[in-house]
């Protein structure tokens, strides 16, 4: 009984460690169009920042629906959020992975 108990707690912080380990990603906002906001990463780009993939902004979640080749220069992804309006073009964001939002 303390083996498994100690293997479920060793798990249990393995995979909050893993979570707490999500990587953050910066960038710039270049452009907005309705909910559409364009943003110039800066550094290097995790390797979950792909098209269709759910972000966490400051403002609130996001979709990126738009994304370039990998080797484009500046990296420039286009996401989807609600909440564009309360963002300014010049803005630094910081993001990091999302959960999958679901509608009533």
């Amino acid at each position: 009984m303390k083996r498994i108990l100690t293997a479920l707690v060793l798990i249990s912080v393995m995979a909050v460690s893993a979570l707490a380990a999500t990587k953050t990603v910066t960038g710039k906002v270049t452009a907005i169009a309705g909910t559409k906001v364009t943003i110039a990463i800066e550094g290097d780009r995790a390797d979950w920042v792909k098209k269709n993939g759910f972000v966490k902004l400051k403002v609130g979640p996001g979709k990126i629906v738009e994304v370039p080749a990998a080797d484009a220069t500046p990296f420039t992804i286009v996401v989807n959020t609600k909440k564009a309006a309360d963002m300014k073009v010049g803005d630094i964001v910081t993001f990091e992975k999302g959960l999958a939002v679901s509608g009533c």
